[in-house]
């Protein structure tokens, strides 16, 4: 389990000050009285749940499968690090299984939604999945992985230049990085939609 604390008494009175700060009546007002209390279950329990929550570990089944396996279109949900704005996306997650193991399908997506569960960067979300992964399927020469997130960010919409936009971030790991035609049907298939 992570060594991360989180205190939703903090995080209530945290949402409480800040709308306090926006000049709001938080007493009054019939749409913000229990605000604070909501928002800091929110961010508590769902938002930031994989700050608390260990790492997803997964039973791998004995296979002779050696070729690719992706899941494309895996709903992506996080808080920008930098302005605790949403960005929002998908990601496509796929390995080569270098120890003759596969992992059941729906694991990737728990892989996914278990990094995305914090605020971070993009960047950082994408090369967490990455390595998880390769921890459990990548050895040696054989296996590989890739991860590409295709999202956009609230931080960018809302505030500074408000311009729509899609961030795209990508990180691989075995094989993907060192064979061209693996990387190569990595990209094709990835890009397809």
């Amino acid at each position: 389990m992570s060594e991360q604390k989180l205190d939703e008494d903090k995080l209530m009175a945290g949402f409480a000050l800040i709308l306090d700060g926006l000049g709001l009546d938080v007493e009054n007002d019939p749409h913000l009285i229990d605000t604070p209390r909501r928002a800091a279950r929110a961010w508590f329990h769902e938002l930031c749940a994989g700050l608390t929550k260990e790492e997803p570990k997964f039973r791998v089944f004995e296979s002779t499968a050696d070729e690719m396996v992706m899941l494309h279109k895996i709903p992506i949900r996080s808080i920008c690090a930098h302005h605790l704005l949403p960005f929002y996306g998908y990601a496509t997650i796929a390995y080569i299984p270098g120890k003759g193991q596969l992992l059941g399908l729906s694991k990737l997506s728990r892989i996914a939604n278990h990094w995305a569960r914090r605020p971070q960067v993009q960047e950082d979300l994408t090369v967490q999945i990455a390595n998880h992964l390769a921890e459990l399927v990548v050895n040696g020469r054989n296996g590989g992985v890739g991860v590409i997130i295709r999202a956009e960010h609230m931080c960018m919409l809302m505030r500074g230049v408000t311009h729509d936009g899609v961030m795209i971030t990508s990180a691989v790991r075995g094989v993907f990085r060192t064979d061209a035609q693996a990387r190569n049907e990595f990209l094709r298939l990835a890009n397809k939609d």
